[in-house]
């Protein structure tokens, strides 16, 4: 067996059970088990199975919550290579790996295309590949996870910033890395193995998960009219020039604050603050197309196969 396929039928809002049948006639030439996921947690489980079978490609199916599972299974062992297939809410990480076009050349690429050696980052013994944070963004994560099947994609995430906008007060929080300790009431934090987050958002524009580095983008207390304009900029990056943002290289983190305070990691909650914070360098073998654009057409193909 070259693959195992790590379906996640509820991903997407239904959309992973089309894209599995149009990938499907692509897998004949291929000695690949797909296994289905029964529930929260369970993709992990899967993932756990083959942790140690350093020739196989684990695939999953599904969005980044499934792809969060299925590293969290992998890892620490990180001797399986990891592939994708987009099918989620907001398909964030598979952005960053350049995949081709064309579905059958892009199932190639997950079984048995090139790989490199990514970050990823660990909180509280959690594994990410994309984004952690706490604060107004987490609360847009857990209301976006309650609410997906009334949408996917980009949309869905700016209903969650629309409705929790007017009532979310910033909070006191304090950072502590290596290079500085600083508090201050905070709107939100970001800490960014890779760029996008929440449906295409460029949160943390310069993050490379090859550099054993995260982006933090830390954003002070803010008013709720002065939300939409920044996040405006985030589409492009541009919210990191303004004055209420700051940003800097970490590898290691720790992050107090309220102990009520929601923490998310890869668009799910995890936990409550206080957490701690690193970078895993060269954790895992992720397979890539190509690595130095952006490819939202890879994204777009997909999901317009499965309309």
């Amino acid at each position: 067996m070259v693959a195992r396929i790590i379906y996640n039928p509820t991903a997407g809002n239904g959309k992973a059970v089309k894209i599995l049948e149009n990938v499907k006639p692509f897998l004949d030439k291929y000695d690949v088990e797909i296994v289905e996921t029964q529930g929260p947690g369970h993709a992990t489980q899967l993932a756990q199975e083959v942790c140690e079978k350093d020739s196989m490609a684990v695939i999953s199916l599904g969005g980044d919550g499934t792809h969060h599972e299925v590293i969290n299974g992998l890892m620490p062992a990180g001797k399986a290579i990891f592939g994708v297939i987009p099918a989620g809410t907001g398909n964030d990480f598979v952005r960053m790996l350049k995949y081709p076009k064309a579905i059958g050349q892009m199932v190639d690429t997950a079984i048995q295309g090139p790989y490199q050696w990514f970050d990823l980052g660990n909180i509280n013994d959690q594994y990410f590949l994309t984004v952690a944070g706490a604060g107004f963004d987490a609360e847009v994560a857990g209301w976006v996870n309650q609410r997906k099947k009334q949408g996917n994609g980009t949309w869905v995430f700016i209903r969650g910033i629309l409705y929790n906008a007017f009532g979310y007060r910033p909070q006191p929080m304090t950072l502590t890395a290596p290079a500085t300790s600083q508090s201050q009431n905070t709107f939100m934090i970001a800490i960014g193995n890779t760029q996008y987050y929440a449906g295409g958002m460029k949160i943390c524009p310069t993050a490379n998960p090859h550099d054993g580095e995260f982006q933090v983008v830390w954003i002070e207390s803010i008013s709720p009219w002065r939300v939409f304009p920044l996040l405006a900029g985030v589409f492009r990056g541009n919210h990191i020039k303004k004055r209420v943002v700051k940003t800097f290289p970490t590898a290691s983190l720790t992050l107090e604050g309220p102990k009520e305070l929601w923490v998310h990691a890869d668009g799910e909650l995890i936990g409550h603050l206080p957490v701690t914070v690193k970078t895993i360098s060269k954790a895992i073998r992720i397979r890539v197309g190509a690595l130095e654009h952006d490819n939202p057409r890879l994204v777009e193909s997909i999901e317009r196969k499965a309309e």
